[in-house]
């Protein structure tokens, strides 16, 4: 399970992409506008359950269309298929809004 994840995400106000390790119980990611995560998961019964906290340093836009500024941290819940990296889309809300992911292996670590 311990990989390095490409992620392709889309919400109402646009796309992006970025970067994102699971493994070992930790999540550890930025993206394209320099949001960076960091987070916990928990694997049980075939699913990945956990909070990943979001911080923006520089601010900006998110997927959503909501403008954030710089310094702004928030916590998202995960649940989501052991098996994530399928192709399929996993679900996310991201301050009340939705967001879709599609993650692919780069490669194990």
């Amino acid at each position: 399970m311990s990989a390095l994840y490409a992620m392709h995400f889309v919400g109402k106000g646009g796309r992006g992409g970025g970067a994102v390790y699971v493994g070992n119980g930790k999540i550890v990611g930025i993206d394209v506008g320099n949001l960076r995560y960091t987070g916990t998961f928990t694997e049980q019964d075939g699913r990945l359950q956990g909070t990943v906290d979001l911080y923006a340093p520089t601010g900006g836009t998110l997927v959503t269309g909501a403008q954030v500024p710089a310094g702004s941290r928030w916590s998202i819940a995960l649940d989501w298929p052991a098996d994530f990296a399928d192709g399929s889309l996993q679900a996310l809300v991201v301050q009340g809004s939705p967001v879709h992911v599609v993650f692919e292996k780069v490669a194990a670590i």
